[in-house]
């Protein structure tokens, strides 16, 4: 899949992304079978896909995996806008997002997953990549909560 600028720029003031949310509890073991379904579906149709699992939570986390021309989300049109204007044509990539304090200082971590084309060409294989980078980030979150738990628990004593 490619696009132009103008095109993404198009698609993005027409709403011509399709979405869903996913909602999973906080457990051990997230099913993402519907998840990645969607997204294949949706690529297999030619369509800007824009996808979020939503992990309750105290701090709910939000794994999202979405098409565009630039490691940016796409709700943030208005600067992908300005960068993509008049951008010839280019291959559109899949973007892995994490939304969740702990993964950085902003909060939003952004990484590539793969060109639309190679996941449709190897749909298992970029599941897979999407899959374990969503893992990596759930540890970290994890870890970094235990940690300030502790920190907090260790505190709580002194006075």
């Amino acid at each position: 899949m490619q696009l132009t600028g103008n095109a993404l720029i198009e698609a993005l003031e027409n709403e011509a992304v399709t979405t869903k949310t996913f909602t999973a509890a906080d457990e051990a073991t997230i099913n993402l079978d519907d998840f990645f379904a969607f997204i294949q579906t949706t690529l297999e149709a030619d369509q800007l896909v824009s996808a979020e699992m939503i992990i309750s939570g105290d701090e709910p986390i939000k794994l999202s995996v979405e098409t565009n021309l630039i490691n940016l989300p796409i709700r943030y049109a208005n600067a992908v806008k300005k960068i993509v204007i008049n951008n010839e044509e280019a291959d559109v990539n899949l973007y892995m997002i994490v939304e969740h304090p702990a993964v950085s200082q902003s909060g939003l971590r952004i990484d590539y997953a793969a060109s639309v084309t190679a996941a449709l060409d190897d749909f298992d294989s970029v599941a897979a990549r999407i899959a374990a980078y969503f893992d990596e980030k759930i540890v970290l979150i994890n870890t970094t909560e235990v940690a300030e738990e502790d920190d907090t628990t260790d505190s709580e004593g002194e006075a």
